[in-house]
């Protein structure tokens, strides 16, 4: 086994890192790196002090720590003693920090982000039961933990996915702990411990000089969202990581050592699709090691004939009373994934489509282009082998990226696990290229330019554009838009809308008016009214309306429709102090851009309202606006040459609870309203000052 030349100790006199730690510049600076990570952990513990105690002294705790390893950055390297010590405290300080953080993440917001780890906590308490969850409604599981409906997974035809999508031990992996008791958050709860495993499994696997580059890779932002907020490929993170470790070495096994990869593996696949595609790979390089290390490929492929049998009977193990019971059922469970047709979403090739509006007009050309790219890439893996040996657990993302559905987990998941490989297995040479590997690479390149070609350059089959839209006034939302759809095909298309913003797609909007089929070259006004809240776009943010048809599969969408760029502000944006009532109080206010930059335009009307939040409930104010009529909302006044419009505000009589103030602008085709500025609370007191 060889690690990369560059992590080797440098301890020569001439070499730049001598006198700071024997591993030279790339330990020192991850031990720096990682004193920043422990500090960021603090701050993202301090404000939750008032929420939950227990945050206060981890918090200081990891800042502290943070600026000793500042200081330290790995100088006393050499004392392997104080090392370890070092490297144990700062890997509990890291994983107290993900505890205590993702406790404080969950009970600020409780609900589950996702539908897949409602779906599956949800199987586990039907096979508690007696209930095979295969087949069965899932839909009880919404309501359950709460899963807004922005968290579903939709068809091309607007329905929610309903049934269990993974392998069997993606739920009974909770099976265990609900039994000893534990019922309430288990599923995000076992998901942070998963990931947290998975930090303590990559920790303990990687050389000592880099052990702190374990914490900087689990620390990220990224990652620690996704464990928290319901991403379930955490669960399979500590088991492929343990796979990944040192994998070549797998043909010199013998015993009871050859059970250990394969079996870790077969766990990761129990757990959800992403390994499956690994697999191919892995086995593979196993029967390439097995040939170079034993000399004909006849030795080399029973190893890998080996494993490629034990983590498929480790996957097929906790699956077979599901299997038995209904193989049907439980076979269109695992295939969901990729034989349903949900709409396509996430932050890879797709995103071209989904908001440059670069192809659309062919769905199935994208998963072509994904199968092509697995393909082309297993195919120049063998060819090339040892040459692109680093793949093996990186691959899929790659081939992901270009996928309908390439959400983030997708592409960074994998990671962890590639890096345990990258630093534990021997590299491939780098010598030049063999004819048949430069064959080879610029074939599959043509292939996948081609199938690239096809999947943007396929256009959408409906041109759209938004021509107008209702809101729901003080609340800032849209409740309802008209569309207008030209079918510029020679085919019948029978759409389903639903709206985009900013990359999630809401519940499919209720057509209140419009064809439900659109003819050849036939143009249409659509009237859609959003099905819930959550579907209903902000004002102070952009969405577009998106048509999707499920027989064809195509994805089409309006420009994307901005209801405001101008909001308002009011100056002073607080008054700290009770005014006498009878007293005037001058409010400013002022048009400013999405910079917040003053807006110079006269003539331009802006509306000032009042309001009082009682403890009861909303009582309508008696303040008197600009000279008006006691309690008049909301009063009008025109900007001058500076963007400004002045507002004098006084009451007759002193109130119990403040008279809270609030402008906004009112759009001038649609007439809603719309740029609301902060709100202002006045306590209007008696003559002498005080309530």
């Amino acid at each position: 086994m060889a690690d990369s030349a560059l992590l080797k100790p440098q301890t020569t006199s001439n070499s730049p890192a001598a006198g700071l730690s024997p591993y030279g510049p790339v330990t020192t600076m991850l031990w720096g790196v990682c004193g920043v990570v422990l500090i960021l952990w603090g701050l993202r513990l301090w404000g939750y002090g008032t929420i939950t105690n227990i945050s206060t002294l981890p918090a200081v705790g990891l800042v502290a720590w943070g600026l000793v390893l500042l200081l330290w950055h790995g100088q006393s390297a050499q004392d392997s003693r104080m090392t370890r010590g070092i490297l144990v405290v700062t890997l509990i300080l890291a994983v107290v920090g993900l505890m205590v953080w993702s406790y404080a993440q969950i009970i600020t917001i409780p609900a589950y982000g996702t539908d897949e780890l409602a779906f599956d906590q949800y199987a586990a308490q039907l096979w508690l039961h007696g209930v095979n969850p295969y087949g069965r409604s899932m839909a009880a599981a919404f309501h359950l933990f709460q899963v807004s409906p922005n968290g579903y997974t939709w068809t091309l035809d607007g329905k929610a996915v309903t049934l269990l999508s993974y392998p069997a031990q993606s739920f009974l992996i909770y099976i265990p702990f609900m039994v000893l008791g534990w019922t309430t958050q288990v599923g995000a709860g076992i998901n942070v411990i998963a990931w947290a495993a998975g930090l303590l499994i990559l920790f303990w696997g990687l050389p000592q000089p880099i052990r702190p580059l374990a914490i900087i890779l689990t620390s990220l932002s990224v990652y620690i969202s996704y464990a928290v907020g319901g991403v379930t490929d955490a669960l399979f993170v500590p088991f492929l990581i343990l796979a990944a470790r040192a994998w070549d070495q797998y043909p010199l096994k013998r015993g009871w050592a050859t059970i250990w990869s394969p079996l870790w593996f077969g766990l990761a696949m129990g757990i959800k699709q992403t390994p499956w595609i690994i697999w191919p790979f892995l086995v593979f390089g196993i029967a390439a090691e097995g040939q170079r290390l034993r000399g004909t490929w006849a030795e080399g492929v029973r190893p890998a004939i080996r494993y490629g049998l034990i983590s498929t009977v480790v996957f097929l193990i906790p699956n077979i009373p599901f299997l038995v019971a209904s193989p049907g059922l439980w076979l269109r469970g695992i295939l969901a994934p990729l034989l349903s047709s949900t709409v396509p979403d996430g932050q890879g090739l797709i995103t071209l489509s989904l908001f440059l509006h670069v192809g659309g007009g062919s769905l199935l050309a994208y998963t072509l282009l994904s199968m092509v790219v697995l393909l082309g890439l297993w195919v120049v893996y063998m060819v090339t082998y040892p040459r692109f040996k680093s793949w093996v657990f990186i691959a899929p993302s790659i081939a992901l990226f270009v996928a309908t559905r390439s959400f983030g987990s997708y592409l960074v998941m994998l990671v962890p696990a590639a890096v345990m490989a990258w630093v534990t297995t021997q590299h491939g040479p780098a010598g030049s290229w063999r004819r048949p590997e430069k064959w080879t690479l610029g074939s599959v390149a043509l292939i996948t330019i081609a199938a690239l070609a096809a999947a943007l350059g396929t256009p959408s089959p409906l041109t759209m554009s938004l021509v107008g839209v209702h809101t729901t006034g003080q609340l800032a939302t849209v409740d309802q838009v008209v569309t207008t759809v030209t079918n510029r095909t020679n085919r019948s298309i029978h759409p389903h809308f639903t709206a985009d913003m900013s990359g999630t797609f809401t519940a499919f909007w209720t057509r209140i008016a419009g064809p439900t089929t659109l003819r050849p070259h036939q143009t249409a006004d659509y009237t859609l009214a959003a099905p819930n809240f959550y579907a209903q776009p902000a004002l102070s943010g952009g969405f577009q309306m998106v048509a999707f048809t499920a027989g064809t599969k195509t994805i089409s969408h309006t420009a994307t429709y901005l209801p405001t760029t101008w909001h308002v502000a009011l100056v002073p944006d607080a008054i700290n102090h009770p005014v006498p009532y009878g007293s005037p109080v001058t409010l400013r206010a002022q048009i400013l851009n999405r910079m917040d930059q003053p807006v110079h335009v006269s003539g331009t009307p802006i509306y000032l309202g009042q309001i009082v939040y009682a403890q009861r409930g909303l009582q309508y104010g008696e303040a008197i606006i600009n000279g008006s009529n006691a309690g008049a909302t909301p009063v009008s006044a025109t900007t001058n040459a500076q963007g400004q419009a002045q507002f004098v505000v006084r009451d007759v009589h002193s109130e119990i609870d403040p008279v809270f103030f609030e402008a906004n602008l009112v759009n001038n085709q649609d007439y809603y309203p719309y740029g609301y500025s902060q709100i202002v609370p006045v306590r209007f007191g008696t003559r002498g000052g005080t309530s």
